[in-house]
């Protein structure tokens, strides 16, 4: 008679997530995941199958339950600049307060992994990627309505910059006071004025 599941599957998903954010796939080894997953190594492979496949997996989720609700304050919000502002700040200080230490899983695994690895893990982070540069174009769309910003200026041009930049501060947080990191988004904000 086959074993029956004891765990709740989304809760240790969760909980892979945040070993692979904390650690890289290639530092998460599969002791680390039964460990601190909290299942045996035969429920791991039975319900996920493998590594590649938890991780996959993870990161997928954490697309969707971390930074999809993260940056859609960008596209709900009435107000332009002083929400993508307080965006970036908040990006910033989530590491610097512990309670994102090591990051963004999925621009971390940009820099680890690159797209070229494997098709779903590059899918995942093209999602990503195109995803958030639509919530930047959005709010600078509004602050340009708000006339926050000069009416000629290409703005979807610039939600690109803003991707490369946001990624970018994701790793400089994690190395640079806060202070610093504050002028660098505010020159970063200005500069769009």
């Amino acid at each position: 008679m086959p074993r029956s599941k004891e765990f709740d599957r989304e809760e240790v998903l969760i909980k892979a997530m945040m070993v692979f954010r904390d650690k890289g796939y290639q530092a998460t080894s599969m002791q680390e995941l039964v460990r601190r997953m909290g299942i045996n190594r035969f429920s791991l492979y039975q319900t996920f199958k493998s590594k590649h496949a938890l991780f996959v997996e993870a990161l997928q989720a954490y697309y969707e339950n971390v930074a999809l609700p993260f940056f859609s304050k960008l596209r709900e919000s009435d107000q332009g600049l002083r929400v993508l502002e307080a965006t970036l700040m908040e990006m910033v200080s989530r590491i610097q307060t512990g309670e994102s230490p090591n990051g963004c899983l999925l621009c971390n695994t940009m820099a680890e992994r690159g797209a070229k690895k494997d098709k779903r893990t590059a899918a995942i982070l093209a999602r990503y990627l195109n995803r958030v540069e639509n919530d930047f174009h959005a709010v600078l769309v509004r602050a340009k309505a708000l006339k926050e910003i000069p009416g000629d200026v290409n703005v979807r041009e610039r939600a690109k910059v803003l991707v490369a930049y946001s990624t970018g501060l994701l790793s400089l947080a994690k190395v640079l006071n806060e202070r610093d990191i504050r002028e660098s988004v505010h020159a970063t904000v200005a500069a769009l004025r």
